[in-house]
């Protein structure tokens, strides 16, 4: 805020000593909730469509977009409800290990006491290293078998028509079974997926540096305000982020066929080769 002119400084400072600030703030937060239930809802219809046109894709040969738009439509709370379900133990660990450091920096924040302040930073450090890290660590132990779960019944609901219970027993059967196909699967896949990551975001990152670089560089040379950069860095931002979005949906896509495919051969769904080709008639 020091930064800021002087009229705009002391009217956000108004602002948050005001009543309204509290309100503002809720709004804010059922508005990210929003958009995060529909961000989930358009990725849970996404992912039914592409395991729907994957397998369309080996039957028939080709894809449709009509027919994954009806497939996502038709599996879109379904395949929801298998993401909320297997994803929140991991939410559950990684929640209660930031909650001693959100506690300390709440009851911290606002102290104009040097020893409260230096006592908070002391507290808040310890929470960081003693719970979170730990934390994140087991956090993502358990997603490990549980993203395997949750691909696994995603397809058991899409290509079987399970529910969303029976789809997680399915896949829970599945994985039983074939727990080392499978293990063997989510680390090819796994160094696949970070192997194209690097190589794909390298040159983003490289051109997103060079660009901040020439922003930072123009806002010292013309003395910008910071109005001004945070302008520039959205204008910067918006390209950048549809170009890894971009990359990032060529990486899901290929990850999502390659467990399609997988479950479509464990679940015994595609041909075996032991069937019955006719063959054409001898001349005789």
């Amino acid at each position: 805020m020091r930064n800021l002119p002087p009229g705009m400084r002391d009217g956000l400072a108004e602002f948050l000593e005001s009543p309204y600030y509290v309100a503002a703030a809720v709004l804010l937060a059922l508005l990210v909730l929003l958009v995060g239930f529909g961000l989930a809802l358009l990725g849970a219809l996404g992912r039914a469509a592409m395991v729907d046109q994957a397998h369309a894709s080996e039957e028939r040969g080709r894809v449709e977009v009509q027919a994954g738009w009806q497939a996502g439509k038709r599996y879109l709370w379904h395949v929801f409800l298998i993401r909320l379900l297997l994803g929140l133990p991991t939410f559950v660990v990684v929640a209660a290990s930031a909650l001693p450091a959100v506690g300390a920096s709440l009851l911290t924040a606002r102290q104009d006491q040097p020893e409260v302040v230096i006592s908070g930073l002391f507290t808040v450090t310890l929470a960081l290293l003693g719970c979170m890290l730990p934390g994140a660590c087991l956090a993502a132990l358990f997603s490990i078998p549980l993203n395997v779960l949750r691909s696994l019944a995603i397809r058991a609901c899409v290509l079987e028509g399970y529910a969303v219970r029976d789809s997680v027993l399915r896949a829970w059967t599945m994985l039983r079974e074939h727990v080392g196909p499978l293990a063997v699967l989510w680390l090819i896949l796994a160094g696949i997926g970070i192997g194209a990551a690097v190589l794909l975001s390298l040159p983003l990152v490289l051109v997103t540096a060079a660009l901040v670089a020439l922003v930072w560089l123009a806002m010292a040379m013309a003395a910008l305000s910071p109005l001004w950069l945070l302008a520039l860095t959205l204008i910067i931002g918006l390209p950048v982020w549809l170009v890894g979005s971009a990359v990032h949906g060529v990486v899901e896509t290929f990850l999502s066929a390659s467990w399609t495919l997988a479950y479509r051969e464990l679940a015994e769904m595609g041909l075996t080769g032991a069937e019955n080709v006719p063959t054409a008639p001898s001349d005789v």
